[in-house]
């Protein structure tokens, strides 16, 4: 009995061990497509978060869990926030994603809705006028907004989607991500919590944490 006990227990530490050696290459992976400074800026949002983690969630066995659970379930009154100072320095290098600012050529009402037209792209846009407390939408003054709302136009790819897309296929929490992010666009902080904290484990915590830090100021 002694000896199947032995067996067991060596077969468990050997999983554990594979999985820990794995997780590792995967960081390690992740870091270098990053880069080293993207790397440093990263792991120091990162840290700050830990910290408000810390002082808001003190009692709890997975901070960042009950973080997001709150999140998900609109109990948050304090959200987490980069420094503005320090948000600055970190768009300049290739963290985050180069974005030129566009607007509208041409914005137009033909009766059903708005059409909105870009230089840039040969699509033009539709949105639908929705009434608000049983009043007509002002068809001229949405004009006028529609025509100074901007646009933002990728130039230059985040390095942190391009190192998540590098190791995607170790984990069914990025791979998720990355394909409703590729549908969806921008995800509001509940719907990116919920999907976190559906697929969070020990093993992919690291990288949970970057994705949710990354997406809340990625435009």
């Amino acid at each position: 009995m002694r000896n199947i006990t032995l067996i067991f227990l060596f077969i468990t530490l050997f999983a554990c061990n594979q999985k820990t050696g794995k997780n590792e290459m995967q960081i390690e992976k992740f870091e270098k497509i990053l880069g080293k400074q993207e790397t440093t800026y990263l792991n120091e949002i990162v840290g700050d978060l830990d910290n408000y983690l810390a002082e808001n969630y003190p009692y709890q066995n997975s901070k960042f869990k009950a973080y997001l659970v709150d999140i998900s379930e609109s109990k948050v009154d304090k959200y987490w926030k980069i420094d503005s100072m320090k948000i600055k320095k970190y768009r300049k290098s290739n963290l985050f994603g180069k974005y030129d600012t566009i607007y509208p050529d041409s914005v137009w009402y033909d009766g059903q809705t708005f059409k909105i037209k870009y230089s840039d792209f040969d699509i033009v846009e539709e949105i639908i006028p929705l009434k608000k407390n049983n009043k007509e939408t002002n068809i001229d003054s949405t004009i006028n907004a529609l025509r100074i709302e901007p646009r933002f136009l990728l130039k230059t790819e985040s390095k942190f989607y391009l190192a998540l897309e590098s190791i995607q296929q170790s984990d069914s929490l990025m791979i998720t991500y990355l394909d409703t992010k590729e549908a969806a666009g921008n995800l509001s902080p509940a719907i990116l919590a919920g999907g976190l904290k559906y697929y969070l484990t020990e093993n992919n915590e690291y990288f949970a944490k970057r994705i949710f830090v990354m997406d809340l100021y990625e435009r």
